[in-house]
């Protein structure tokens, strides 16, 4: 198990409750947008996946699919990696619960319920979200429940985390990770981000819902439906391999294979 960013003192005075509030209300749209595109990367990736279940004759030769595959493995981790955070710079989703952990009872239900003062039902509204998010009879939001929620995030990255730290950001030795993630691996974890932002998100701004997951306004395959490569353009069928400056005749660069990328268990 690895070892937990924790703090190691609290603080308790109140005064600093409300401009703590706002600094991390100001952090959730950046966080959200984040979200929502590393779930519309992910909608794109599994859609073409379908596509090419299809039309098996565009998975040879497979460079091109290997490419994509793991270009999305590197650019989703990285995403990931970045809302599991603790850096004090960091506006990370992690850093947040980090410093409402360090912050007793700076979430309470009085404030919360304050926030739908203008809701038709108000006040009514205001306790019947914080029981669902916090708990019916709680008046404020403890430090268990949050300790809980950035254990939740920290459990289901950490492969992904590990991942980027000592292949990606770094070369560690091969033995320094086992494997790298799978692909049902960090699915899990971006659904695990979206469901405790979402969480936060509510307790923060009163703003409900299920998920940040956007409703795509067109659709992106129309890119599919030409052909890429016209005849008689400039770029020919031929290509040639490709062969690096300093490179002797015998170092010609061959692409991969197209490997089967680990879905799951």
């Amino acid at each position: 198990m690895p070892k937990r960013q924790r703090p190691k003192s609290q603080f308790r005075e109140v005064s600093a409750h409300t401009r703590l509030r706002r600094r991390w209300r100001k952090w959730l749209p950046e966080i959200k947008r984040d979200l929502q595109d590393l779930l519309g990367r992910q909608e794109i990736f599994w859609e073409l996946q379908d596509i090419a279940k299809e039309n098996a004759a565009i998975l040879s030769p497979g460079s091109f699919f290997d490419w994509m595959c793991r270009s999305h493995m590197i650019a989703m981790s990285v995403g990931v990696r970045t809302h599991v955070d603790f850096d004090k710079r960091s506006h990370s989703l992690a850093r947040m619960l980090y410093e409402m952990l360090e912050r007793p009872r700076v979430i309470t239900r009085e404030w919360h319920v304050r926030m739908y003062r203008n809701a038709p039902i108000g006040e009514e509204l205001g306790h019947m979200s914080f029981n669902s998010s916090v708990g019916r009879g709680k008046s404020f939001l403890p430090q268990g429940v949050i300790r809980a929620d950035l254990r939740r995030i920290e459990d289901a990255s950490e492969r992904i985390r590990r991942f980027v730290n000592k292949r990606i950001a770094h070369r560690a030795n091969r033995g320094a990770i086992r494997r790298a993630p799978r692909l049902n691996e960090l699915d899990s974890a971006l659904r695990t981000l979206d469901e405790v932002f979402c969480k936060y998100n509510l307790l923060l701004t009163a703003e409900g819902s299920s998920s940040v997951r956007a409703t795509r306004q067109y659709d992106w395959r129309e890119v599919l439906w030409s052909a890429w490569i016209p005849k008689g353009g400039e770029v020919s069928n031929e290509a040639q391999p490709f062969v690096r400056e300093d490179a002797t005749p015998a170092s010609r660069l061959r692409a991969p294979q197209l490997k089967r990328w680990p879905i799951g268990n």
